[in-house]
């Protein structure tokens, strides 16, 4: 398994600019990424957390995925996260003092003889722009500080670039939702990753798959908007997912879904106004049912449907397009015996009723 090293990092002042990869990965390759601390790249003694000199954090990166063309979407899981050290925490009597926090036996110590569940998560990764963008964190990701980008759940990150150039740091050994501080317990780690094409999926902007449903993620200065943003694109990615409508899906999410926040600690600080705030909108699909398989069968019937188009055979002249995808037998089927038929209407000008054709695609 390739192994990206810690001193393989991108510049504070080259955020977004460094086109070079540092390693060159294939669709499926497992690969362990090197990150480091705040201000210390490892810190493994109370000393670390407050050296004298210091750099701000830097990530790991870019890494370049094989096989992946602007637009296409990275779907990123997260295997494990090991610490590399201890961590190093938020303000204890001076602002400008970090406090040191031993992780230990899958806790993190705090001062005072309290503790919480070491739990790794990522908290700063993207993909890189082609251009400027509107802020860090933005759609292509960034630092959003969300704790659902963890081991066992898979990130999705729309490519703007060839290859992605994929860059992930600023690991945390636990965060609540919001890092108030501004501070998780920072930590270096070793991160193994596995890259896929997502198919299926095709959000907009950042996106959590995890057990029992997803969670979309926009990143504004105005908390209305983020909020909003993560809703409507929930509401496109079930709509995909489930075959309803996207109004139908809309009110599902509006009503089930639990707004959820990443990093907001700029919150009504006037210094950091201009720093974008992390909303999510947490979506359960219970529906689903454990045994689906999320195989492109909408992206299929879109194929299809642009197909007919083109030219029909059962009408005069040519389709205009197609009126609704409905999925049927998919919900709680096992992989083996589960056939799911997508059928999809289609109009064309002179048809007095809409033509339907059947897809069935195992899953």
């Amino acid at each position: 398994m390739q192994r990206i090293t810690r001193d393989k990092t991108v510049p504070v002042n080259k955020r977004y600019r460094v086109r070079e990869p540092v390693a060159e990965v294939g669709l499926g390759e497992s690969c362990l990424v090197e990150t480091v601390n705040f201000r210390t790249p490892v810190v493994r003694t109370p000393e670390d957390a407050n050296p004298e000199t210091y750099r701000e954090r830097e990530e790991t990166g870019p890494i370049f995925v094989k096989g992946v063309d602007a637009g296409d979407v990275l779907a990123v899981h997260i295997e494990a996260i090991e610490p590399e050290g201890h961590a190093s925490g938020g303000w204890w009597d001076d602002p400008k003092v970090n406090s040191f926090l031993e992780i230990r036996d899958g806790r993190v110590h705090f001062p005072g003889g309290l503790w919480a569940p070491q739990e790794m998560m990522i908290g700063d990764i993207y993909v890189t722009p082609s251009g400027p963008v509107g802020g860090n964190p933005w759609d292509n990701g960034g630092n959003m500080d969300f704790r659902d980008i963890a081991p066992g759940n898979v990130l999705h990150l729309k490519a703007c670039v060839e290859g992605g150039l994929l860059v992930l740091g600023d690991v945390h050994a636990c965060q609540g939702d919001g890092e108030v501080l501004g501070l998780g317990a920072e930590c270096a780690a070793n991160v193994q990753i596995r890259i896929e094409k997502d198919e299926t999926y095709l959000p907009e902007r950042p996106m959590v798959r995890k057990k029992g449903g997803f969670v979309c993620i926009a990143c504004r200065r105005d908390y209305a908007e983020a909020r909003d943003l993560a809703t409507r694109d929930a509401a496109q990615v079930l709509a995909r997912l489930a075959g309803v409508t996207e109004k139908e899906a809309y009110l599902y999410c509006a009503t089930a879904g639990s707004l959820r926040n990443g990093a907001i600690w700029p919150m009504g600080k006037d210094k950091e106004r201009n720093i974008p705030l992390v909303v999510g909108l947490d979506v359960p699909t219970p529906f689903l049912g454990p045994g689906y398989q999320r195989a492109s069968v909408f992206a299929s019937a879109r194929s299809m449907s642009r197909e007919r188009e083109e030219s029909c055979d059962r009408c005069t002249t040519a389709a205009s397009g197609y009126d609704r995808v409905r999925t049927r037998g998919m919900v709680g089927r096992s992989p083996e015996s589960s056939v799911a038929q997508t059928v999809v209407k289609q109009r064309g000008p002179s048809c007095s009723k809409g033509q339907e054709w059947a897809q069935v695609t195992n899953i």
